[in-house]
């Protein structure tokens, strides 16, 4: 047991940063050429903590930090509003709304300027975000160019989004891709230098480099606990971050976690098939924290969170049906959901707002469209086939499961729809007995 040590816990200090020193100098090295990055990773995967130590000195550059989750982001003109206040030095919730002409103007009376966005995927779940981010791209490649640089902070999201009013531009079209690794032995064994009696392999296998998890152990142990006993405090205290880490992985990630050889697998195998086409999963498991690079080998993460996650099915069924539709056809999503819920497990996204808050929706929706859900009702209108969040739902749904997808056309239908696939119409005699169809084919 590691004795208890007098003072405050160092590794609880608002102010701890360790072994993020190479990518602090690469964002510094960006931000001072006027290039923009955006920088990605899991929950309490250190990116807050990363960010909030870029200093202006070494930048030449004013540097405006601003948490998105502290804006009102019930329009894109209260979302400028909270920009702009962020720009001018002021509390974000002091100007109600913003034009873009306030944002730019603001930020012209202080250029150069390098701009972190931290939270920035939360306007991922407005209608408006093809817009506020068209918006940024213009700032960035037109209007301002070198003199404004932006870091964009966010989950895997950020790296997946495309605009689809804008032929599929990302966030930033010139950013730099940063995704956030689990910490590697050095600074694990920085981190354990502070708590006697530590043992650098057990913190490492426990904890997997993971800067949330690590930390937390130590910090436990350097109040006086055993490892055992840190670990079951620090187990029972992680399971909600757990779940937000499941969610983040989505479908690809998850079956890539529970494939991953217990003694690792060599990188090389990367660039080969099978495991080539799983690239991109491999990249957001390890900025999430559930897997990571050591010795040449991509290993598991924290064995707190393996022996957690092992016991979960990747393939479970958690609804009878998913309504898929645009925010502009809420009101008839929302009278089938009203309709269906007594008898059926129904999944409505406002239902579980809660739930998908702070997650990857480029993960959860995947999942629960292409493989948690029985069937899928895609609600077809102008509105959903031009929509980013709706094409994702539905390409979910196509890829992994089409024979699951009960589509009704409602003035318009995918152009890629999957060849037979039978569709309901829109007739005044459709839909009068599409409830009883529907109760029909989820208890048949």
């Amino acid at each position: 047991m590691a004795a208890e040590a007098e003072g405050p816990n160092p590794l609880l200090a608002a102010n701890l940063f360790v072994g993020r020193d190479t990518q602090l100098i690469r964002l510094t090295q960006l931000l001072r050429q006027g290039r923009s990055a955006l920088l990605v990773g899991g929950r309490r995967a250190g990116k807050t903590t990363l960010v909030r130590h870029l200093s202006g000195d070494g930048l030449e550059r004013a540097v405006v930090y601003t948490d998105v989750a502290g804006w009102d982001l019930t329009s894109e003109a209260t979302a400028l509003g909270g920009l702009r206040g962020a720009v001018e030095g002021k509390l974000e919730t002091t100007y109600d709304h913003a034009t873009r002409n306030d944002v730019a103007s603001a930020i012209e009376a202080i250029k150069p300027i390098a701009l972190v966005m931290d939270e920035v995927d939360r306007v991922l779940l407005k209608s408006w975000d093809a817009s506020f981010f068209s918006f940024l791209r213009w700032l960035d490649d037109t209007h301002l160019r070198s003199d404004i640089a932006f870091v964009l902070v966010g989950g895997p999201v950020l790296a997946l989004f495309k605009d689809p009013d804008d032929r599929g531009s990302p966030p930033l079209n010139t950013a730099e891709l940063t995704y956030m690794d689990p910490l590697d032995r050095q600074a694990v064994a920085e981190l354990v230098s502070m708590v006697n009696g530590a043992d650098d392999n057990e913190i490492v296998k426990l904890g997997g480099g993971q800067a949330w998890l690590t930390t937390r152990l130590l910090a436990e142990m350097w109040d006086g606990m055993s490892l055992d006993d840190a670990a079951e405090a620090v187990f029972d205290g992680s399971i909600a971050t757990f779940r937000v880490w499941e969610r983040q992985l989505g479908v690809d990630g998850r079956d890539l976690v529970h494939k991953i050889p217990p003694g690792g697998l060599p990188r090389s195998e990367l660039r080969r098939a099978p495991w080539s086409r799983r690239r991109e999963a491999v990249r957001f498991a390890r900025s999430v924290g559930a897997l990571r690079i050591e010795g040449g080998l991509l290993c598991h993460g924290p064995q707190l969170f393996i022996d957690w996650f092992g016991d979960q099915n990747p393939d479970e069924l958690v609804w009878d049906i998913a309504i898929s539709y645009a925010s502009e056809d809420q009101a008839l999503a929302e009278q089938l959901h009203s309709q269906l819920r007594d008898k059926f497990k129904v999944f409505f996204a406002p239902e579980q707002a809660a739930g998908l808050w702070g997650t990857e929706l480029s993960r959860v929706l995947p999942n629960t469209y292409g493989v948690q859900s029985r069937y899928v009702l895609v609600l077809c209108t102008p509105n959903y086939v031009t929509k980013h969040w709706t094409r994702v739902e539905y390409d979910a749904a196509a890829l992994k499961a089409p024979d699951r997808i009960l589509l009704l056309e409602l003035g318009e239908l995918p152009a890629d729809r999957p060849p037979g696939l039978v569709y309901r119409g829109s007739s005044p005699g459709e839909l009068v007995g599409l409830i009883d169809a529907l109760r029909n084919k989820l208890t048949g």
